[in-house]
């Protein structure tokens, strides 16, 4: 019998067409797996309401539908927290930091996450200059538990690991981004875009096990 391995539908890139280019055949032989043992329910309830419309190839050529999809525990849920500025983003997360400091919980539980890596680059500038160990992840640099200090990585990087709290910092909205990011005009790629966009607020969003913050940048 193969050996299974496990894919995602809600990372973009793992669409039936492109495994399929690189030789992986999952049509006809995928199974939905329904239980959400990372997150609480709260978070996975406002992280599946995220993608609510977006037609999600299933990964069988059918469109994927989150029905069924549960969590087996329960906590607070997601909190959304206005912020006109990178400024105001620092301020809410020395907040953040200072509310798990008195709950005993370590920095190096939590993860800041944002879109680019700019966006970071501004906010462990502004941790450096609180005196507030930080450790960037990236390509090269793994989350190595011997290091202390709050973690933070890009929207992208953050896929495959979990945290107990999670700052989503400076977001927009996937639309905003999709028009950032859309490479031409055409309506069907913005759309596309936005898609991915939403699938990867998702992922982001559902790294967090117990608390999940998202800095809603205002326009």
């Amino acid at each position: 019998m193969p050996n299974p391995f496990f894919l995602s539908f809600l990372y973009p890139f793992y669409t039936s067409g492109k495994t399929e280019r690189v030789g992986i055949e999952v049509r006809g032989r995928s199974r939905n797996l329904r239980v959400n043992y990372r997150t609480t329910d709260e978070i996975r309830r406002w992280a599946c309401a995220q993608l609510e419309g977006c037609p999600i190839d299933d990964l069988d050529g059918d469109m994927a539908s989150l029905k069924g999809y549960r969590s087996l525990t329960h906590g607070s849920p997601p909190e959304i927290l206005p912020s006109a500025s990178a400024a105001e983003d620092i301020e809410h997360i020395h907040n953040i930091l200072r509310q798990m400091t008195e709950d005993g919980m370590a920095h190096q539980q939590a993860c800041i996450t944002a879109r680019t890596n700019k966006d970071l680059e501004t906010y462990i500038t502004a941790l450096r200059h609180q005196g507030i160990a930080s450790l960037k992840l990236d390509r090269d640099t793994a989350d190595d538990q011997k290091f202390a200090g709050v973690r933070l990585a890009t929207m992208h990087r953050i896929k495959g690991i979990e945290f107990s709290v999670v700052v989503l910092a400076g977001y927009k909205s996937p639309h905003a981004y999709a028009e950032t990011f859309a490479r031409d005009e055409d309506a069907g790629v913005t759309e596309e875009t936005e898609t991915a966009e939403r699938c990867l607020l998702h992922v982001a969003a559902t790294r967090a096990r117990e608390h999940l913050y998202i800095l809603q940048r205002l326009r």
